[in-house]
């Protein structure tokens, strides 16, 4: 016995409206994952990005209130998340790894060296070659640009495409006193430690000062700032930092011929030299720290 016509047509045009819902679910689930997927993945990245920036922020107040009040021995444990994390299986109806983007990782690091410091006045080297070491974390991010903060002698730097830029300025002043002499103020900041750690879970980084004796303040005609880099783009980084401080000494009132900055090379210089017979009144606040990373858990069993 054969099907009736109807029946025929009526089977056939489920199939096809079958045919066409998938075909429709298959559109908007490929549109999802080439257009929904990455907006979601790089406004993940970029709230983590903001989220980095705010504990290099938070790590420079933190090892600044250590000097500034002389705790000696006190540990100062700072939370990272190295990433954005990998997608969930559970809890939500689009949380299918094609439908979740990729969660992001990074690289926390911190070494000794990079940079060294050194201090001049009146052709008396007051500091030689002082090694600053730095804390850096370096993104491997999939939806956004890579970045890469660094911390050194309390200065917050960000690297995004080959440029670098002064995100955090250092603990240098200029100022002028009431007898038109200037005072400059610098704060040798030290880490020390050898540590890599990669991935995108959390991290947490350990600081602990150690005690540094400042020296009495002396007199000068002219003194000397002057940062030894390892490569040219930390010391054009450096050179901007050391301009940020010759602006603030102008807002001080500061001549502008007195403060002055150089870059040649792998150098980048701060000269401070009043005229007119003026001294530079130097104080010096060394701070020396010792840094370690550790895994921190994120599941407790």
């Amino acid at each position: 016995m054969t099907m009736p016509v109807s029946s025929r047509d009526d089977a056939l045009s489920e199939v096809v409206g079958f045919v066409l819902l998938l075909a429709l679910i298959v559109v908007a689930l490929s549109l999802y994952q080439v257009y929904g997927v990455p907006a979601a993945g790089r406004e993940n990245e970029i709230a983590h990005m903001n989220q980095v920036k705010d504990r290099f922020v938070d790590y420079k107040i933190a090892l600044d209130s250590l000097w500034i009040n002389d705790r000696e021995g006190v540990l100062i444990s700072t939370a990272f998340d190295l990433g954005t994390g990998a997608a969930t299986t559970a809890g939500s109806a689009l949380s299918f790894p094609i439908l979740s983007p990729a969660g992001s990782g990074g690289t926390l690091v911190v070494k000794s060296g990079g940079a060294n410091l050194t201090i001049k006045g009146n052709d008396t080297t007051l500091l030689q070659d002082l090694p600053l070491g730095s804390l850096s974390y370096t993104s491997s991010n999939h939806y956004w640009v890579d970045q890469t903060w660094t911390y050194q002698m309390g200065a917050v730097f960000l690297t995004q495409e080959g440029n670098t830029t002064v995100r955090v300025g250092p603990s240098i002043a200029a100022a002028k006193t009431k007898d038109e002499n200037v005072t400059l103020t610098v704060a040798p900041i030290r880490l020390e430690g050898s540590a890599t750690i990669a991935g995108s879970g959390p991290a947490r980084v350990e600081t602990r000062m150690r005690r540094s004796d400042s020296p009495p303040v002396e007199t000068y005609d002219w003194v000397n700032l002057t940062i030894e880099a390892d490569n040219p783009a930390t010391a054009a980084a450096w050179n901007r930092a050391f301009g940020e401080v010759r602006q603030r000494a102008i807002e001080e009132n500061i001549s502008s011929s007195w403060v002055t900055t150089e870059k040649s090379g792998n150098t980048a210089t701060l000269s401070v030299k009043p005229e007119g017979g003026k001294k530079v009144f130097l104080s010096i606040y060394p701070a020396n720290y010792t840094v370690t990373i550790h895994n921190a858990a994120s599941l407790l069993e």
